[in-house]
């Protein structure tokens, strides 16, 4: 493992000692923990997610709604009447 130093502003460093203390761990297991999660990883020179995108996240919600019907505009029939008084 390799050694960092680095210099930090006395409020920050009071701040980072304090939430050591809190969490009974060490200021580096802090550091290093928010910058493995603050680094993502590269594919192909571009950043890929850390974490799924939105499109993955609501893919559970495009299945078929209370009717049980995937796609209602589909089927004309399910729209007749809409849009009329």
């Amino acid at each position: 493992m390799k050694t960092l130093t680095i210099q930090l502003p006395d409020s920050l460093d009071a701040s980072l000692a304090a939430e050591a203390a809190s969490c009974r761990r060490t200021k580096s297991g802090i550091i290093r923990q928010l910058i493995e999660t603050s680094l993502t990883p590269r594919a192909n020179g571009k950043r890929t997610a850390a974490r799924p995108s939105l499109h993955e996240r609501l893919k559970k919600y495009q299945t078929a709604g209370p009717t049980g019907i995937r796609d209602l505009a589909s089927n004309p029939g399910h729209l007749s009447g809409y849009g009329r008084r």
